[in-house]
């Protein structure tokens, strides 16, 4: 029962015993009240710094040779579980509670129109930048092909259209599918709102029964966030410890390249974005910080949602109505990073890799494989190994290529997040904007000590 657990190395013991001052570190910080971003920068700091010291040293983990770092991450995962806990009933009675106090279907649409029109024109946007800092670098010349590697199972356009709309919303909820769950609560709100306009005495249990489920699973998300700092200690130091030093070494250009498109689309393209509607993008990232360092640290645009969505409403002064039905969006479509970026530069390491020529027709194909399947693989595990997947097979390129760089694929992915968490943030704060549904009040206000 407890084998993986058994100390079989003086590091494994030194670790434990690490990790319990970790522990007892950020406990200590938080009796004291100290900042929530200060906490967490700590935990990433610390796990960064376990991972480099212990990443190195082997140990038996379910059967399997990996880090002794991996015995501290069911810590993070334990997380992630409490998140998925609340994030589906917190998804449904938010999104029912914000569309029917709009009280109108006209407006519902036309803040669906500019979401998706946010969120994909970003992500083709990202995999352009992708692909030429890619091509610029001749990114995957000299890299080592590895023919036993193969893609992920694609979902035909059909199922991806057929899998909006839920067959069973128990199932698309336990499954933790939030664009089903979207769909259904929009249905739901609809029908609340004409049935309300015949005879509201008969909505108003049912609104009330919604709101008091909706507050109650906010105070349990709240609670759960607090373990944030923990959690993001556990995942750094195995994001860290388990990828292999020469690995790193051997693909250090990509990382690099990567890393800087990723920055390039934050600066020019999301913050840009901003700056164009005026709107301050350093106001922006002072008050967005939290939901971006959470993002880079567990790696998941769901773990994140319920920061994302406290930060855009208490720090950032976007409504309600606007963040409950933007944010779940945005962390299933448009996806900047797993998306569009990532797909695109992994299409031309594995044309370069393989001596396959990279012609503008396939540059228009890499765009509109991207955009569109940004959509389709919403909430499937493993989104950028999807999204690489499909662009992959929609170029005739070999599947293979993927393995080119999975080695680093749990640092790539940090940055990743983050990126696509952001998208969501500037899609929700543009919106909210143009619907005057911003407080800029709020915006502007300076940050409270203890957030």
């Amino acid at each position: 029962m407890f084998k993986n657990y058994e100390i079989d190395s003086w590091q494994k013991g030194v670790l434990y015993l690490v990790a319990i001052l970790v522990v007892g570190l950020l406990m200590f910080m938080s009796k004291k009240k100290v900042k929530f971003s200060y906490k967490v920068l700590t935990g990433m700091l610390l796990g960064l710094i376990v991972g480099l010291i212990f990443g190195q040293t082997k140990t038996q983990f379910n059967g399997a040779e990996t880090t002794i770092t991996a015995t501290i991450r069911p810590i993070g995962q334990l997380y992630l579980r409490l998140i998925q806990m609340v994030v589906m009933p917190l998804v449904l009675t938010a999104v029912i509670k914000s569309f029917t106090s709009l009280e109108d279907t006209n407006k519902l649409k036309r803040i669906g129109g500019k979401t998706l029109f946010w969120l994909l024109g970003t992500t083709a946007a990202a995999t352009l930048i992708g692909y030429g800092f890619a091509s610029i670098f001749n990114l995957g010349k000299g890299f080592a092909v590895d023919p036993d590697a193969t893609g992920k199972t694609i979902t035909t356009i059909e199922n991806v259209i057929l899998g909006f709309f839920p067959n069973n919303i128990v199932t698309a909820m336990s499954g933790n599918v939030a664009i089903p769950v979207v769909v259904f609560g929009i249905f739901v709100s609809v029908a609340i709102i004409v049935e309300s306009k015949r005879k509201p005495e008969r909505m108003k249990p049912f609104l009330e029964f919604n709101e008091s489920f909706n507050r109650i699973m906010v105070r349990v998300t709240k609670f759960v966030i607090q373990l944030t700092p923990y959690a993001v200690f556990a995942f750094m130091s195995y994001a860290v410890g388990r990828n292999n030093i020469d690995a790193l070494k051997n693909l250090a250009l990509y990382i690099g390249l990567i890393y800087g498109a990723m920055a390039f689309h934050f600066v020019f393209v999301q913050m840009g974005i901003l700056a164009a509607h005026k709107i301050s993008p350093i106001q922006f990232i002072k008050k967005f910080s939290q939901a971006m360092v959470v993002a880079f640290t567990t790696q998941s645009s769901y773990g994140t949602l319920p920061v994302t969505q406290r930060t855009l409403k208490e720090k950032i002064g976007a409504s309600e109505p606007i963040v409950d039905f933007v944010a779940p969006i945005g962390a299933n479509v448009g996806m900047n990073a797993c998306g569009g970026i990532f797909p695109a530069m992994v299409a031309v390491i594995t044309a370069n890799a393989y001596g396959i020529e990279f012609g503008f027709v396939q540059v228009l194909v890499l765009v509109l494989t991207t955009t569109i399947a940004s959509i389709g693989i919403a909430g499937v595990p493993g989104i950028a190994t999807i999204a690489a997947t499909v662009t992959l097979s929609a170029l005739g390129l070999p599947l293979e290529g993927i393995a080119l760089v999975v080695s680093v694929d749990a640092l790539v992915d940090m940055g990743r997040t983050m990126i696509n968490v952001v998208g969501t943030g500037v899609a929700a704060t543009v919106v909210a904007k143009s619907e005057k549904e911003l407080d800029m009040e709020v915006f502007n206000a300076p940050l409270e000590k203890n957030n």
